[in-house]
């Protein structure tokens, strides 16, 4: 799939092509121009922001696919639906005893010995609450145990990043603005001339 911003500024640089053509046309009254490039714009504003929606339901499916990969559970091929519901209350059970650390020593100390007795539910659940709070030396410790580990801490690290990333987030923004309205447009809404598409005639054309 194409990346979504690319695919929203390809949309807005053909409706713009077709309003300055429609802009242009001599065969065209003020109010038939007005009318064309409202369609045009409503239909293409929709468009903007379902794909605008679809960009940020897709980072948040990444972020989440992330954070599962490290602190998820996983089961072993094979593994019976008892065996299952057995992991889910010891993780359960985990996570509220490492919600009561209270701060980032306790932590060590609490993975260390969930490492020791080959608690992995345990391990995990303290590593998502070092990573809610920010507890890097616990991370480091978690991380330790595996190459894929210490990966998908970096990539779910860098994913974060960007995020919070401003330059990323105005590119964002101006990828996703909408059209806004033309000089037509507003000159045949003041004049009562100009009645914007329904709802269901804008979903009709997409």
């Amino acid at each position: 799939m194409r990346n979504l911003m690319e695919k929203a500024a390809e949309l807005k640089n053909n409706a713009d092509s077709e309003i300055r053509e429609i802009q242009s046309s001599k065969d065209l009254t003020e109010v038939a121009k007005a009318k064309r490039i409202a369609e045009i714009r409503t239909t293409t504003n929709a468009k903007i922001t379902a794909y605008q929606a679809e960009h940020y339901e897709s980072k948040t499916a990444m972020r989440d696919d992330l954070h599962h990969r490290l602190f998820g559970l996983g089961f072993p091929f094979g593994a019976s639906a008892a065996d299952k519901q057995s992991a889910k209350l010891n993780y359960r059970d985990a996570l509220f005893r490492a919600d009561t650390i209270t701060d980032e020593n306790a932590a060590l100390r609490m993975l260390g010995r969930a490492q020791m007795t080959g608690d992995k539910e345990l391990a995990k659940a303290i590593a998502s609450v070092s990573y809610e709070k920010g507890w890097d030396k616990v991370l480091n410790d978690f991380a330790s145990q595996s190459e894929a580990i210490r990966s998908n801490l970096q990539e779910l690290n860098d994913f974060e990043h960007n995020l919070g990333n401003a330059q990323i987030r105005i590119t964002e923004s101006m990828s996703f603005a909408q059209l806004p309205e033309s000089p037509q447009e507003q000159r045949a809404r003041m004049s009562g001339t100009l009645s914007q598409p329904t709802g269901a005639e804008v979903i009709t054309r997409l």
